[in-house]
C-alpha cells in the first residue's frame, strides 16, 4: 500500500523534478510523497506572487489526500516577503488541510538549531537579488551569513547543475566564511543530495540541503525514527 507508514504532502514551487528523486532516495520504505506544484516563473518579484496565490488552491488539494505532514518547498517565495509571513503561511496551511507543515526556510533554521550552526557559508544557484534578501532574513532571525558562493544558474536549469561545481563551491564558500560552522545549500532544484557526505567529511561542517531539512523536520514530527545514513548528519540526528 501507497504510503503505508506515512504520506508526507509536498507543494513544490515549481515543475516536480529532484525533489520528488531526492525523496525517495532518502525517505524509508513504506513513505509516500504526495506532491503538487504552484509553478513559480523564476527569480522576480511578479512570480512569486503569482506562485504564492496558487497556495492556497494547493494546500486545500493537499488537504483531501491524507497527509500526515505538509511540506511547503521553494525558500524565495517566502524570503522575499519578509520575516514574519513563514508563520502565517505556515498557520494558513495547517488551518486548511488540519495537519501539522513547514516551509523550507523554517526547516532549514530549525536545522541550523539542532547543529548548533549559526554562522552559514552558502551555496546555491541564485542571483545577487536573492540571495540579498536571503541574508537579511537570516540576520533578522540571529543567523549570520558570513560568505555566498552562487553559481548563477539560469531558473530552468538549476537542476543541471555539476556536483564538482557544487562541492568546489562549498569549499569557496567555507574558505571565504573564515569560521563557519555550517554549510548551508538551499534550492529545491539543485543536485545537492549526491556531494552531502563528500562535503561534510572533507570540511568537517555539517551541510544544512533544501530536502534534508525539510525531511528531518517532517520525520521528526511524526515520530519516524528511521536510521537514515549516507545524506548528511542531520539525517543520523533521527
Amino acid at each position: 500500500m501507497f504510503g503505508y507508514r506515512a504520506r508526507i504532502g509536498y507543494i513544490s514551487p515549481s515543475v516536480i523534478e529532484l525533489n520528488a528523486y531526492d525523496f525517495y532516495r532518502i525517505a524509508p520504505q513504506g513513505v509516500g510523497m504526495i506532491g503538487v506544484a504552484c509553478m513559480v516563473g523564476g527569480w522576480k518579484e511578479e512570480a512569486y506572487k503569482q506562485a504564492l496565490a496558487q497556495l492556497e488552491a494547493c494546500a486545500k488539494e493537499l488537504g483531501r489526500r491524507f497527509c500526515d505532514f505538509i511540506i511547503h518547498g521553494g525558500a524565495p517565495l517566502v524570503l522575499s516577503q519578509g520575516k514574519g509571513f513563514e508563520t502565517t503561511l505556515i498557520e494558513k496551511l495547517r488551518t486548511i488541510t488540519g495537519v501539522p507543515c513547514t516551509t523550507s526556510i523554517v526547516a532549514a533554521m530549525e536545522a541550523f538549531r539542532e547543529l548548533s550552526a549559526s554562522r552559514l557559508a552558502v551555496v546555491n544557484p541564485y542571483p545577487p537579488e536573492l540571495n540579498e534578501k536571503m541574508v537579511q532574513y537570516l540576520k533578522d532571525w540571529g543567523f549570520e551569513v558570513a560568505s555566498v558562493v552562487s553559481l548563477g544558474t539560469a531558473f530552468t536549469e538549476s537542476s543541471a547543475a555539476s556536483i564538482g561545481d557544487i562541492y568546489r563551491a562549498a569549499k569557496k564558500a567555507v574558505r571565504e566564511a573564515g569560521r563557519a560552522s555550517g554549510i548551508f545549500i538551499p534550492c529545491a532544484n539543485f543536485p545537492v543530495v549526491d556531494v552531502i557526505e563528500d562535503i561534510e567529511t572533507d570540511l568537517g561542517l555539517p551541510v544544512i540541503a533544501n530536502i534534508t531539512s525539510q525531511l528531518y523536520v517532517a520525520f521528526k514530527a511524526i515520530g519516524m525514527r528511521e536510521k537514515i545514513s549516507g545524506y548528511g548528519r542531520l539525517m543520523r540526528l533521527l
